[in-house]
């Protein structure tokens, strides 16, 4: 029964995103929640359309879902972009500069609260092999290495061997790319998580292993002793 109580949460979370054709519709483009004191920031830059080199760039679908209700679970902070923002020739977090509304937010909020572990939640396409990318380009991003190894076998024991990957199709080198500027400027461990598309589409024939991956998700950061 809680499982399905999670399942509708995450279900009703993802409405407002998908809002006028999955440009949101909120009077925030951004949105710093905090849920609890575990040092954790949330974050899902593409749960919305955004514009990039004055071009629209597709959603990743449920993104902001799984943020807001991990974040929920466990009671940690999260950040999800809540509307495209027109008429501009760039509105994408993981590419624009430390000043847009996005990093802007984070910013403000980390001169008030000590974070240990940022994770960015992305969209992998569902042709790759992996379940999740971990990103971190080649270790640079985190302090320590435990995050990467705990989740794997996390994600191992639940879905099996070779199931997670490393910088395998993405790396987080970029300075604006979000987890990279995380680090670079905040010295906070920050990965990158590329969600594999048949695991975060909570419908149909892969309700089951999407729930299981956020379970999984769910373990995961509970576990981490980040609060000694």
């Amino acid at each position: 029964m809680q499982n399905e109580n999670i399942l509708l949460q995450i279900k009703k979370a993802e409405q407002k995103f998908k809002e006028n054709n999955y440009k949101g519709n909120s009077n925030k483009s951004c949105l710093v929640e905090k849920y609890g004191d575990l040092p954790i920031l949330l974050s899902a830059p593409h749960a919305v359309k955004q514009i990039r080199n004055g071009e629209i760039k597709a959603h990743e679908f449920y993104t902001g879902a799984i943020v807001e209700c991990l974040a929920k679970q466990i009671g940690c902070a999260c950040i999800t972009k809540q509307y495209l923002i027109e008429n501009v020739s760039n509105d994408d977090p993981n590419t624009d500069n430390a000043y847009c509304s996005y990093k802007t937010a984070i910013n403000q909020f980390l001169q008030e609260h000590e974070i240990k572990l940022f994770v960015d939640i992305h969209g992998l396409s569902s042709k790759r092999e992996s379940i999740v990318d971990i990103c971190i380009d080649k270790g640079k991003n985190v302090n320590d290495m435990a995050y990467v190894s705990t989740l794997q076998k996390y994600v191992e024991n639940k879905f099996g061997a070779n199931k997670s990957s490393v910088d395998k199709y993405f790396s987080a080198f970029s300075e604006n790319i979000m987890s990279k500027w995380m680090y670079s400027n905040f010295n906070i461990s920050a990965i990158e998580l590329e969600i594999n598309g048949a695991y975060r589409w909570f419908e149909g024939d892969t309700e089951k292993q999407s729930l299981d991956l956020f379970l999984c998700l769910e373990e995961w950061l509970k576990g981490l002793s980040l609060l000694n």
